[in-house]
């Protein structure tokens, strides 16, 4: 299981996995459920909910963890609604740079979906590809795309730095 990382060069410089190390996270993406069934299904005002955390080591190894679940109106989570797919990395060398990309070659170790509602609820994801490009102008910020083998799910996620907030910073005030 071969995945492409796309990995952003600085000018004169070389990026490796390194270079990524520490935490990026994904804001939480908030998908309201409204249709007829989902409602019937659910509760009026529930809503999907998908966050992404990628852990990258400076050796180039990495754990991606993907977690999903469906919260009430009142914003408690739905029992039997979570799952968590995570995917152990090992990120490689540079192998080509177009434009402000660059792909580092990246294998799946292991990957796996957890329900965690579910003591026996683990089963491994053969065959997940995961591709994560960074920006040359906006080295604070990846996008990760994840391919999951069943063929629907997959999807694609903005992650910053160390956090789990956009990347708009608010300007500074200060007191008399």
């Amino acid at each position: 299981m071969v995945a492409m990382l796309l990995v952003s060069q600085q000018q004169g410089s070389t990026t490796s996995a390194s270079a990524l190390s520490g935490t990026w996270r994904s804001t939480p993406d908030e998908t309201p459920l409204s249709s007829a069934f989902d409602e019937s299904v659910w509760g009026k005002k529930a809503k999907a909910i998908r966050t992404v955390e990628m852990v990258v080591r400076a050796g180039g190894d990495a754990r991606l963890t993907v977690t999903r679940k469906v919260v009430d109106a009142r914003g408690r989570t739905v029992v039997g609604s979570s799952s968590i797919e995570e995917a152990d990395l090992s990120l490689g060398a540079v192998q080509s740079t177009t434009g402000v990309r660059s792909e580092l070659a990246v294998m799946v170790k292991k990957a796996e979906r957890r329900y965690p509602d579910d003591p026996k609820g683990t089963f491994v994801l053969e065959g997940l590809r995961v591709t994560v490009t960074t920006f040359k102008d906006d080295p604070a910020m990846l996008e990760v795309r994840v391919d999951l083998p069943e063929g629907r799910g997959s999807f694609w996620e903005a992650l910053r730095r160390g956090t789990g907030k956009p990347a708009t910073t608010k300007p500074a005030t200060t007191t008399p």
